[in-house]
């Protein structure tokens, strides 16, 4: 009979162990978890900001080809000018001021074509899939429209364009939110609208009349 006191007894503690193991266990499952899900946050985090480097460095790339562009524009605008007045020079003294006046009326002026502006364009399918560095002066020469209304066509097509500036603010603010476990990637266009907040309306100027 003692035996058996003695084999409950041994039986209770062991049951008692085995029930702090588990609850020991289930608790490292839970810590080993909210790691997993840490590590996870923090490798989007830092792909979204391998995402903005290479897309800077498409800005960066941007900007060096437009400025090359702008200088060989100018250059052949000069070449042209220079040309045409020495043919307004061989022709007769009577007719030179005329000459010269009407090919600098003619002569194409580069500054009035736009050049240097470039912008990030995220399209329809969000981040991190579906973001550029685009040049919109390019495009706008391209097309023969103006620059302004080239971003309202993109705006049109879906596209949500940002200054580099704009794009920075964006990605650290989505970085703190995935790091916090409010965000997921991919990010879609809409969400991007709302945490970027250009569905807000635009505030009413009031127009105050004179009396």
């Amino acid at each position: 009979m003692e035996n058996l006191k003695q084999f409950h007894s041994q039986l209770k503690n062991l049951q008692s162990q085995a029930k702090k193991l588990t609850e020991s266990g289930l608790a490292l499952n839970s810590i080993f978890d909210q790691e997993e899900m840490r590590l996870k946050r923090e490798d989007e985090a830092s792909s979204l900001r391998a995402v903005y480097r290479a897309v800077v460095e498409q800005l960066e790339h941007l900007e060096r080809v437009e400025a090359s562009v702008k200088r060989a524009r100018s250059q052949a605008s000069l070449m042209f000018s220079l040309g045409g007045l020495a043919v307004a020079a061989m022709s007769s003294k009577s007719k030179r001021l005329s000459a010269i006046a009407d090919h600098l009326l003619q002569t194409p002026v580069d500054e009035q074509q736009p050049f240097g502006l470039v912008m990030v364009c995220i399209g329809p399918k969000g981040l991190p899939d579906d973001v550029k560095g685009i040049s919109i002066s390019q495009l706008a020469r391209e097309s023969g429209r103006l620059e302004s209304q080239t971003i309202s066509k993109l705006q049109e097509d879906g596209c949500l364009l940002f200054n580099q500036e704009a794009f920075s603010a964006l990605i650290d603010r989505l970085s703190g939110h995935i790091r916090e476990g409010k965000l997921n990637l991919p990010v879609s266009r809409d969400k991007l609208v709302e945490i970027a907040g250009l569905n807000k309306p635009k505030p009413r100027i009031k127009v105050i009349e004179a009396e």
